[in-house]
């Protein structure tokens, strides 16, 4: 078959699927929504064994260094097994310091706020006694109501709750379920990662052209680079904004300083976003306690939010990723409008990788336009 009767047969048969894919579009969505089901624990693993990959590769790249120079060198599977367990053991005692300052300062604080109403319930009661109000209206506003049909209504919200609850808890297992199997994946996928990354090369020169398979090999080898740098300047900015956030509250003196530097640590990996939920959980703890300091506390986290954004975020994450503070606050809005909280992850070094690309096409042309000139 020639060349030209090839590509005209591709597109007419690309045609007509999209032509009866636009005629069941609601076919084509629920399938695919089967189908996003379907491998969500796999997609949900491997975003969470690229997370796991970054700090892994560093460690191995010490450990290589410290290893290097002794005797007997352990096996590249031994540092590779060492490396993964140690960022195993980092992950679990980030999250065990965050629930052990979180859950006693929680506890503490609705203690708190309860023997602050049982004290002033005496007060309250007195003061309404003193009111001598008239209730007449209320015992004529409980002869008008029809309780026979109140008790309908009320059989039916019950009924309606029971659904809803059953659909929770369904909908609770199976976030569970799919959570269970995504971290089995990843930690499958982040003990083969030479193995993997091999099976991929290999499929990708096989069924592609040599053109084609290095730009998509230089993509994904520049998308790996450019994830890495942007988690690393974001783990080290969320560090800085953390023991920024505890200092500031010590020297203001506003109560939960160091839950609020951890909680804003590990709450600050998420672009934009995470700043603001650390804030809003910061502000509604401090408010438990007074809502005069709840006032000085946003205060206090604002401007210290806004000094971070202003002259150590784009240094540490900036450079790190090599893009403009405009560029990242584009990728992260089109990013979270698309997928939301990993959408804004992703779409950062994403952006960076295009940019570098687009970069080196541009500079390629106009070398290739200089002789012409």
């Amino acid at each position: 078959m020639e060349p030209k009767t090839k590509q005209s047969l591709l597109v007419t048969v690309v045609g007509v699927t999209l032509f009866v894919a636009l005629l069941r579009l609601s076919d084509v969505l629920a399938f695919a929504a089967k189908l996003i089901d379907l491998v969500l624990p796999i997609l949900a693993g491997g975003i969470l064994a690229l997370f796991i990959n970054v700090p892994m590769t560093g460690l191995e790249k010490r450990l290589n260094r410290l290893f290097g120079k002794a005797k007997k060198q352990p096996s590249a599977k031994a540092i590779h097994l060492i490396s993964f367990f140690i960022t195993l053991l980092g992950v679990v005692l980030v999250l065990v310091l965050a629930l052990t300052l979180l859950i006693p300062e929680l506890v503490q604080s609705f203690h708190s706020l309860y023997v602050q109403i049982e004290a002033n319930i005496p007060r309250w009661t007195a003061y309404l006694n003193a009111q001598d109000a008239d209730m007449g209206w209320l015992m004529n506003w409980l002869e008008g109501i029809n309780w026979e049909q109140l008790l309908h209504k009320v059989t039916a919200s019950i009924d309606t709750v029971l659904v809803n609850a059953v659909g929770a808890v369904s909908a609770t297992v199976n976030i569970a379920i799919t959570a269970s199997f995504a971290l089995i994946i990843s930690v499958y996928m982040s003990l083969s990662t030479e193995s993997l990354g091999h099976q991929a090369r290999t499929l990708v020169c096989a069924y592609l052209k040599p053109a084609h398979a290095a730009g998509v090999l230089k993509f994904c080898r520049l998308f790996r680079q450019s994830f890495a740098n942007f988690l690393t300047g974001q783990c080290s900015e969320a560090v800085i904004l953390g023991v920024l956030m505890a200092l500031a509250f010590s020297v203001f003196k506003i109560p939960y300083g160091s839950l609020v530097g951890v909680l804003t640590a590990i709450c600050a990996i998420i672009p934009y976003v995470g700043a603001l939920i650390s804030c809003v959980v910061s502000v509604f703890l401090v408010l438990l306690v007074d809502p005069v300091l709840a006032v000085r506390c946003l205060i206090v986290y604002l401007a210290v939010q806004f000094v971070e954004n202003q002259f150590i975020y784009p240094r540490v994450v900036g450079k790190s990723v090599g893009l403009s503070p405009l560029y990242t606050l584009i990728a992260a809005m089109i990013g979270g409008k698309l997928f939301g909280i990993i959408g804004i992850i992703f779409f950062i070094p994403l952006t960076a990788v295009v940019i570098e690309l687009v970069k080196e096409d541009t500079f390629r042309r106009l070398r290739a336009k200089e002789p012409l000139q």
